[in-house]
């Protein structure tokens, strides 16, 4: 673990290169919020993309599952998954659906569905919450054949008091539970460094030993960040730019028996990577204060398959290449406003989100090399001047330089310093709000790195 700490903590200076693993996951999943929908092309288009990154399921968050337009949506879902041969299954949000036996209607109605996703041949179930409800037992028993359960109860008073982790005791006093989920070790805390979350990933490791030690599942979360800045859902982030690729190592060097991507489309909180359909913003403000068109990112999907497929393979992050190929593949992001932003109040009526302090004014770059790029470099620019010019190596390198006021640009060069690479940020990094939607907008913006010319 330590080891694993001082690459991290290093990343401003030195690339990330690691390796080693030793079995392959089970399952990589992303977790998707069930939103309105207008036809099953909706469907179809986020389904057939995740297949294209080697996704196995989307994990449905329910809110509402007994909503006409949920049905609808879940439908489209089922429709379309049918179809393609991707697969689906339910993570019930128990911080919203009051009890475990209200989960039981879309359960029995969509469990045994030919594209619902199945483990050791039962339904597979997952949650957000819901570890301090006893009723469990009864629930899943009122389904044939009982789903195999991989809950995230982080909200157990048993893992409250233990620290986050999950305590080896919960799977004899809940013998039910197949396995268990992270949830909040995706996310450094508001109030933590930049670099010491990376201690979170001792919470990992010690849930997936637990887990193993009693033949149980362990699904490890891999996400960006967290970014919320709304009126009535919330102000605040969580810190950390490297969230993304750490994780990533952190899932291909433990090897858990799933992993799960947050999110495909959780707009609120900015960790999406997938498509955000009209239908599910039904709130105005909502659709205003994020802007996903400006704010898309797309881009991370680049850096997301060649990470699903190293984690099938078990090659660890030594088999993280470029893919189709590619001499590089490569993605950056960076956010546009600066931390010393301040303007007042915006138009939401709202300052700057808690944990703001928490943040960096940094380019955060990940470049895949294949096995014939020695010598190549990666050069990144700030208003109009370099910032940060590193050695790259093949495999997967992770990069930061400071941003500051003006355009970001980041370039991939050939050992003879030939340009074969570059990506440019469509926003200029600046200090005021009103260039950027007129917003305290912390999201990031994500841009490819793409051949040149």
């Amino acid at each position: 673990m330590g080891m694993l700490r001082r690459m991290f903590a290093a990343l401003h200076a030195v690339p990330l290169i690691v390796g080693g693993a030793e079995a392959a996951v089970q399952g990589v999943f992303a977790h998707y919020m069930v939103g309105g929908m207008s036809s099953i092309s909706q469907a179809l288009a986020d389904v057939s993309q995740a297949q294209s990154l080697g996704l196995d399921a989307f994990a449905l968050n329910v809110q509402q599952p007994d909503e006409w337009w949920a049905r609808a949506s879940l439908d489209f879902l089922f429709d379309a998954a049918g179809q393609t041969g991707f697969k689906l299954f339910f993570s019930m949000d128990m911080a919203v659906i009051p009890s475990p036996s209200a989960c039981v209607p879309v359960l029995q109605a969509y469990a045994s569905h030919p594209a619902y996703y199945r483990y050791q041949n039962r339904p597979f179930l997952s949650t957000f919450r819901g570890g301090n409800h006893y009723d469990w037992l009864s629930a899943l028993q009122s389904v044939s054949p009982q789903p195999y359960f991989v809950p995230n109860f982080e909200d157990h008073s048993s893992v409250q008091s233990s620290g986050g982790a999950y305590p080896y005791s919960i799977f004899t006093t809940h013998p039910y539970l197949d396995g268990v989920m992270g949830w909040e070790t995706a996310w450094p805390h508001i109030g933590q460094s930049p670099v010491s979350p990376i201690d979170d990933s001792a919470i990992d490791a010690a849930n997936l030993n637990n887990c193993r030690a009693q033949a149980k599942s362990y699904m490890l979360p891999v996400s960006s960040h967290q970014s919320k800045h709304l009126r009535t859902h919330g102000n605040w982030l969580r810190p950390g730019a490297f969230n993304l690729p750490r994780h990533m190592a952190l899932a291909l060097r433990l090897q858990p028996e799933f992993v799960e991507l947050l999110t495909w489309n959780d707009v609120g909180e900015g960790h999406y990577f997938g498509n955000i359909w009209p239908e599910s913003l039904p709130d105005p403000e909502m659709r205003a204060a994020v802007d996903v068109e400006r704010w898309n990112h797309d881009a991370w999907r680049g850096l997301i398959r060649p990470f699903v497929a190293a984690l099938k393979s078990g090659a660890g992050t030594e088999g993280v290449y470029p893919m189709d190929g590619k001499m590089f593949s490569g993605v950056f992001w960076y956010r546009p406003l600066l931390k010393a932003a301040d303007g007042g109040l915006d138009w939401l009526g709202l300052w700057k989100p808690d944990g703001w302090m928490d943040v960096e004014d940094k380019v955060n770059v990940a470049v895949l090399l294949g096995q014939q790029s020695s010598g190549w470099k990666v050069r990144v620019w700030s208003g109009g001047r370099v910032v940060g010019e590193y050695d790259g190596r093949p495999g997967m390198n992770m990069y930061q330089a400071e941003a500051g006021m003006g355009d970001i640009m980041v370039q991939v060069l050939t050992g003879d310093w030939t340009l074969v690479g570059e990506g440019k940020g469509a926003m200029a990094v600046t200090d005021r709000i009103d260039q950027v939607g007129g917003l305290y907008n912390f999201n990031y913006q994500v841009v490819e790195i793409a051949p040149f010319p």
